[in-house]
C-alpha cells in the first residue's frame, strides 16, 4: 500500500485498475469478433450492426458497453488529473484500505 496515498490517489488506482481489467477483456471480445466477421467475409458496417447480425448481437452490445465504461474510467482519471476529486466514485470502494487489526489482538 502506499503509505502516502489519499483516498482520491486510491480511488485512481482502482479506477485504473478496472480500466485496465476492462481494455484486456474488450481486446480479447474485438479480436473474436474480427476473427469471426474475416470467417464470414462481411463488410465491417454489416457485421457490426447487432440488428442485422443476430449470432453476434450479444458479443457487439457488450463490447460497445466496454467500451462506454473504459471511457467514463478515462473521464474520472481525467477529473482526478485537473486537481478533482473522485474518492466517492463507484470504482473507489475496491480501494478502500483493510480497516487495522483490533488493538486487543494477541501478537504472536
Amino acid at each position: 500500500m502506499l503509505l502516502n496515498a489519499s483516498p482520491n490517489d486510491l480511488a485512481l488506482l482502482a479506477v485504473m485498475r478496472r480500466y485496465f481489467s476492462l481494455k484486456e477483456e474488450a481486446s480479447a471480445l474485438k479480436g473474436r469478433l474480427e476473427a469471426a466477421r474475416r470467417s464470414a467475409g462481411d463488410e465491417i458496417d454489416r457485421f457490426y450492426d447487432p440488428r442485422r447480425n443476430a449470432p453476434h448481437a450479444e458479443d457487439i452490445l457488450a463490447w460497445h458497453r466496454l467500451r462506454r465504461e473504459m471511457e467514463e474510467l478515462m473521464s474520472l482519471a481525467a477529473t482526478w488529473g485537473k486537481g478533482g476529486s473522485i474518492d466517492g466514485c463507484a470504482w473507489a470502494a475496491a480501494a478502500e484500505p483493510a480497516p487495522p487489526p483490533e488493538a486487543g489482538a494477541a501478537m504472536d
